[in-house]
């Protein structure tokens, strides 16, 4: 017993971290990672299916909040994605877009981070098969831009698609 627990040890040492630290660091970030995005989800989802500027004004909001912390500052970003493209599949109004701007987004920070898309996917409860197919393909082909117009009915204006 005292030989593996000497021979870990030494593992670890050779590989540059103390004893259980090379176990620790992942766990504690991806806990990080989860964590902001639970709260995301909590404090902002329920605005996507009725209002997706407010969606992704909330999420802006919140990131805004921790530009200090990548580790919870891409937990924000990523869900904000996974959250818009769980609404892109059933073909939700500007929820691509959305997609697009955290998918971006949420690139620069995973960069800054150092943490793999495998690892990353698995912050967010789903099928991570399913959900970095997704991903690849909104990167090989972008949405457009979507233009906007106003629209005036009386006296109460309001931004639209343009079509």
């Amino acid at each position: 017993m005292v030989h593996k627990a000497f021979g870990m040890a030494l593992l670890a040492s050779l590989l540059g971290a103390g004893p259980g630290a090379a176990a620790a660091e992942p766990d504690a970030q991806h806990q990080s990672i989860a964590e902001a995005a639970t709260s995301a989800q909590t404090r902002c989802y329920k605005h996507m299916y009725r209002d997706t500027h407010a969606y992704a004004q909330c999420l802006r909001d919140l990131r805004h909040a921790q530009s200090d912390s990548p580790l919870q500052k891409l937990g924000i970003e990523y869900f904000a994605f996974v959250g818009a493209l769980s609404y892109l599949r059933v073909g939700h109004l500007n929820a691509d877009q959305i997609a697009a701007e955290f998918l971006k987004d949420y690139r620069l920070t995973q960069q800054q981070v150092g943490i793999s898309d495998a690892d990353l996917c698995r912050t967010i409860p789903g099928d991570c098969t399913v959900r970095l197919a997704q991903t690849r393909e909104m990167e090989a082909a972008p949405p457009p831009p979507m233009g906007l117009r106003v629209q005036c009915i009386g006296r109460v204006c309001s931004m639209l698609p343009a079509q």
